[in-house]
């Protein structure tokens, strides 16, 4: 069951980035709180696991580079958002690439699931890896866009002071 969760999450996750990724908005500097938070929940999570399944050689290798595919995915997509200039402002969007991206690491994390199964590196196999590889492959993308959007030489708003015009605007 909780296996199912985690898939489950990972997926609603993903499917959250996505819808909020393909609508056009402006840009502003994300914090990497939740990926950090997400990172710290998976590494706890992925620890636990390894108290029943065993961190072999294989596991570990394969833990790797699910994590390498999940910075090289995230590097990807943070390349492929669309970045651009609207009313002075800047603005950005998932193009289809993007998207293409989110399942190229889908495809690559069932490739390396089953190839754990296949090698019995049972926690490599366990869906338990999921939160924490989400946070690698989400922290890279912010931190591409965000290097891109100090690059554009436009003035990029805080949070803080974004949500506190949309109040005074209502």
């Amino acid at each position: 069951m909780r296996d199912a969760l985690y898939v489950v999450g990972g997926l609603a996750i993903v499917v959250f980035f996505i819808v909020r990724q393909l609508r056009s908005d402006r840009f502003e500097q994300r914090s990497l709180i939740f990926p950090i938070g997400l990172g710290i929940y998976g590494a706890v999570i992925l620890n636990s696991t390894s108290k029943h399944h065993p961190v072999t050689a294989a596991s570990a290798a394969l833990l790797c580079l699910s994590a390498a595919a999940s910075v090289g995915f995230g590097v990807i997509r943070g390349r492929t958002i669309e970045l651009f200039e609207r009313d002075g402002e800047l603005w950005e969007r998932a193009t289809w690439a993007t998207i293409a991206g989110w399942i190229g690491l889908l495809v690559t994390r069932i490739l390396i699931i089953v190839a754990a199964t296949v090698a019995g590196a049972t926690l490599a196999a366990s869906p338990s890896s999921i939160p924490l590889m989400l946070a690698i492959t989400l922290a890279a993308q912010m931190i591409v866009v965000g290097q891109r959007a100090r690059e554009t030489g436009l003035a990029i708003p805080a949070r803080s002071r974004r949500r506190r015009a949309r109040r005074a605007g209502r």
